[in-house]
């Protein structure tokens, strides 16, 4: 089942909830502001134990969504993070690069001061 699916069916279950509860308790005799506090609680109680395996499905789903995000977040920053060698500077070592570019840095530091 894809994310968007299990998003849909725990939605739809969880307003079923609702509306059924909703529905009790106006045959019992509870309307206007009581009606809709006490359907919420009640429902949103009942949903923690009754739809437990959809909530879970459905969390799962966004947890891989969330996680390939964080990878291609992280592939991104890596790419950023990469040393750009200027052609003809083979010979050149990577603490010789860092250096170069941080050597801008100083100077407006020291300028600043």
């Amino acid at each position: 089942m894809s994310t968007g699916q299990a998003f849909a069916v725990y939605t739809g279950l969880r307003l079923v909830l609702l509306l059924a509860v909703g529905g009790l308790l106006y045959l019992t005799g509870a309307r206007g502001f009581l009606l809709i506090l006490l359907s919420f609680l009640v429902s949103g109680a009942l949903s923690l134990v009754w739809l437990d395996r959809p909530r879970a499905t459905m969390s799962a789903g966004f947890g891989r969504v969330m996680g390939r995000m964080n990878d291609r977040i992280d592939a991104a920053a890596a790419a950023e993070d990469e040393v750009d060698v200027p052609e003809g500077t083979d010979d050149v070592d990577l603490q010789d690069l860092q250096d170069l570019q941080e050597q801008p840095k100083a100077e407006t530091e020291t300028g600043q001061k």
